[in-house]
């Protein structure tokens, strides 16, 4: 598999999961914005990821440590999950968005690296939508919040 879309899509990936890595040893003081503009490419590029059908749907043998992210005072802020049904806002929390995502992203990075391209890509958009997705979305609210107010 060579699809276009599939190589952007896996490049933003890893670059998204090298930013989270390198995120506590970064000093850059853009690290927040760029985290925006990560996450945002990563849900637009996701949309056009194409639909496959794999062999196989589990992941295993694929272990490896979660980042500390250390976002301090920038970590909680408040969510609404569901936005079609009413409910009080509740406390959400950038670094679990974001570590989610990281480990969604960084399962099918390692599926792809090891020649399972389908599995792969079909991981990332079943995920996508359903798990990571929100998540982005809801990073994406909070970083937006964080780098214009």
């Amino acid at each position: 598999m060579d699809l276009k879309e599939v190589q952007v899509f896996l490049g933003s990936a890893i670059s998204f999961c090298d930013l989270v890595e390198n995120y506590t040893t970064n000093n850059d003081t853009n690290k927040l914005n760029q985290l925006l503009f990560s996450v945002s490419a990563l849900y637009v590029q996701a949309i056009s990821l194409p639909e496959v059908k794999p062999k196989h749907t589990e992941v295993s043998d694929l272990n490896f440590d979660l980042p500390d992210l250390k976002l301090k005072r920038n970590d909680t802020y408040w969510v609404v999950f569901e936005p079609y049904t009413f409910e009080e806002p509740v406390c959400g929390s950038l670094t679990d968005d974001l570590l989610d995502i990281y480990k969604d992203l960084k399962e099918g990075v390692l599926l792809y690296q090891r020649d399972k391209q389908v599995e792969a890509t079909w991981y990332w958009k079943f995920n996508f939508e359903i798990h990571w997705g929100r998540h982005a979305i809801n990073a994406m609210r909070a970083l937006h919040s964080l780098n214009f107010n």
